[in-house]
Parts: structure tokens; sequence; C-alpha cells
């Protein structure tokens, strides 16, 4: 988890990523969290029990996850999952599926 963490860091750093998700045992969450500030970007922890999810990034995109975010992903409206699957870089097309599947709208092409 430590050399995808690293990748992470790395392509936030260069901008070829705005944000980035991990799941780790909440055991090294602390660790984790403050090796993401030490590289001056931001974060957002959400527990899951005995693990947790980091979303980090930077700043702008990691405060919009924080306005939205209401306690549990399945939660998230349409747009705000859609929204959240392009920062953390998922594949255009398929959020853009995915966002007509959540409306009821069928998927172009």
């Amino acid at each position: 988890m430590d050399d995808l963490l690293n990748a992470y860091i790395y392509e936030i750093k260069k901008g070829t990523k705005l944000m980035a998700l991990i799941t780790t045992d909440s055991a090294k969450t602390k660790r984790y969290v403050e090796k993401i500030k030490k590289n001056m970007l931001s974060s957002a922890v959400v527990p899951l029990g005995k693990k947790d999810n980091i979303f980090f990034g930077i700043s702008e995109c990691v405060e919009i996850f924080r306005g939205f975010y209401k306690n549990d992903l399945s939660l998230l409206s349409a747009q705000e999952d859609f929204i959240l699957g392009i920062m953390l870089g998922y594949n255009r097309v398929e959020q853009c599926k995915r966002y007509l599947n959540k409306i009821n709208l069928c998927p172009v092409g």
C-alpha cells in the first residue's frame, strides 16, 4: 500500500491526477495522513470499521468531497457520484454511463 500511496502522491503533485482514494487498515491511517500532509496535500478520512477510506489530493477537490459527503457513499446523489468519479480520475465514458443509469436514462452509444 505504501507504493500505491507514493504513486498517487507523485501523480497528484505532477498534475496528472486531482484526487485519489485508498482503503487501508485503520491502524495505518494516521501514518498515511501524516505523509499526505507532509506532501502539502489535503485529505478526508471515512471510517469503515476496521478500515478507512482516505480521499486525498488538491485541497479544492477534497473540499468539494467534504461538502457533499453524507456519512455513506451510497447516499451521494447521481451528480455528486459523477463529480467524485471524475475527480478521482475514473474513466470519463464509464462515469457518464454510470450517471445516466443512476438517473434512469439509457447510456448513449
